[in-house]
């Protein structure tokens, strides 16, 4: 069973080499590894090329921004199952696709999920999952731990509408409809957490502008009364 992870990137000539080393470092046998460059100029591509032999596909073009590129990786993916992996962020370790296929998996299941490390400047934490009841206040669990059918990432895709949120759209949307989902007991990646406050601020605040769009919690936040305006 082939597995799609995909990478979009831009600007990250510091960070991509070890996403995509954790990648290629992967022991399940059937990868499709797909990097999305959004046309960077500082070297990231060197770096690309420097692994082209083992990338099944990349481009490197201008996009209209993170959630464009992550519709072109839908696109082109062969696999099964599609993984978006950030550049900056890593697989766990080199089990970590393995650990999550080798369990029995529902034909039913659109969506598979297991645990997140979260990196800081000061530590490190696991973030286990949630209740799925919890999309009405955000991600029940981290988007990079997930594996969604590629049938139906390929029809519905993301809203590029979305600045932040099309990926918390695209599961929300997905679970509200009765969608399958399947945890399963493994950490699947390690996440680059921002350690800026102040540089993340007006991010921070589209971001709940935009979650609280997609489930509806806007009408009861101060962002309707001009309080959080961006």
């Amino acid at each position: 069973m082939k597995i799609s992870v995909v990478t979009v990137c831009y600007h990250v000539v510091q960070e991509i080499e070890k996403t995509i080393l954790s990648v290629l470092g992967q022991t399940y046998p059937d990868i499709e590894y797909i990097v999305i460059d959004g046309g960077s100029m500082d070297g990231t591509l060197d770096v690309i090329k420097k692994y082209e032999d083992k990338i099944s596909y990349y481009v490197s073009e201008p996009d209209g921004g993170i959630y464009d590129a992550m519709n072109k990786g839908i696109k082109v993916a062969t696999g099964e199952w599609i993984n978006f992996l950030s550049a900056g962020d890593c697989f766990y370790n080199s089990r970590s696709v393995e650990d999550v296929f080798s369990n029995n998996i529902s034909s039913e299941v659109d969506v598979v999920y297991g645990y997140q490390v979260h990196s800081y400047t000061y530590g490190k934490y696991i973030r286990k999952q949630l209740p799925l009841s919890s999309f009405y206040k955000g991600m029940p669990f981290g988007h990079e731990s997930s594996f969604v059918r590629a049938s139906v990432m390929k029809r519905i895709g993301f809203d590029v509408n979305y600045r932040i949120a099309a990926d918390y759209h695209f599961f929300f949307n997905l679970y509200a409809s009765g969608s399958k989902f399947q945890p399963v007991d493994a950490i699947v990646t390690d996440f680059e957490s921002m350690n800026g406050i102040s540089s993340s601020m007006r991010t921070a605040l589209l971001a709940f502008r935009e979650f609280s769009m997609v489930n509806g919690n806007i009408e009861t936040t101060q962002y309707k009364k001009g309080v959080l305006s961006l």
